[in-house]
């Protein structure tokens, strides 16, 4: 018998492959119609799977290659923590809300995030995403580095 723990983490893999395989219609599966999500870029969250589907398109144009794995993980009931590392190289403009497009650079990023969701009926009900921005732009060269 599988645990509820063990569903959740699961449910957790799954949207990590998903994410990998560049797969936005999976990533849409693995979430409840009336999914919430929020990441540091974001000015509010988003609603709905197909917003969230929508979303991830729109990011994986800039970052083509971009790649995530878990490092460490914390599940609860109905919750699950990732800390991940992530990989991309900047190919095409990166769309910023309010900003102009910020063109390629060519340039290969790496960093750390962490991912809060709450799962529901086997499905992800509410997720937040929290990276450093400031790190990010300036591995892209568009501000100064710590």
């Amino acid at each position: 018998m599988t645990s509820h723990t063990e569903n959740v983490s699961a449910l957790a893999d799954a949207f990590q492959h998903a994410l990998n395989a560049h797969d936005a219609a999976r990533v849409g599966e693995l979430m409840a119609d009336d999914v919430t999500y929020w990441e540091a870029n974001l000015p509010a969250p988003i609603h709905g799977r197909r917003a969230v589907e929508d979303h991830f398109r729109e990011n994986w144009k800039p970052f083509p290659d971009a790649t995530i794995r878990s490092v460490n993980r914390i599940v609860s009931g109905d919750w699950v923590a990732d800390e991940s590392e992530w990989t991309a190289t900047h190919l095409g403009p990166l769309e910023t809300p309010g900003q102009p497009p910020i063109p390629a650079t060519n340039k290969r990023i790496s960093g750390k995030a962490v991912a809060v969701a709450r799962a529901e009926h086997g499905k992800v009900k509410q997720l937040s995403i929290y990276y450093d921005n400031m790190t990010f732009m300036a591995q892209l060269g568009l501000m100064p580095g710590p």
